[in-house]
């Protein structure tokens, strides 16, 4: 083998510095592009996790209200740590009441609520 094509082998084989570069810069968008899907996904489950919160809650107050039973059901008001609920409790007909359980909380900049609703019978 010759001095020029030991050259010209070694000088093919390698990659430039151009190259490498291009390289590193897709490389870095790409991980840009996958801590940006991070911290949407964090503050989804942040989100879900509230909702998870203030949905118990509203359970909680509704199986209250079951368990007073119909002639004890009445409206009521309170707040458990970022939460504030409000059980209203409405006659909707001879023997049946309607019990609505708002659950209110702050998400960031904006006010966020959920609503369950139930009914009891005197039965």
């Amino acid at each position: 083998m010759t001095e020029r094509a030991a050259i010209r082998r070694s000088a093919a084989a390698g990659f430039t510095l151009i190259e490498l570069m291009v390289t590193l810069v897709m490389i870095s968008i790409g991980i840009l592009a996958l801590s940006g899907v991070q911290t949407r996904s964090s503050s989804s489950v942040y989100d879900t996790g509230r909702q998870e919160r203030g949905l118990a809650l509203a359970q909680e107050q509704i199986e209250v209200a079951r368990a007073a039973g119909y002639a004890l059901a009445a409206s009521a008001t309170g707040t458990t740590g970022a939460f504030t609920w409000a059980t209203q409790v409405d006659s909707i007909s001879v023997d049946m009441k309607q019990v609505a359980v708002t659950v209110t909380w702050k998400d960031r900049s904006s006010a966020r609520n959920l609503q369950l609703q139930t009914l009891l019978s005197a039965r």
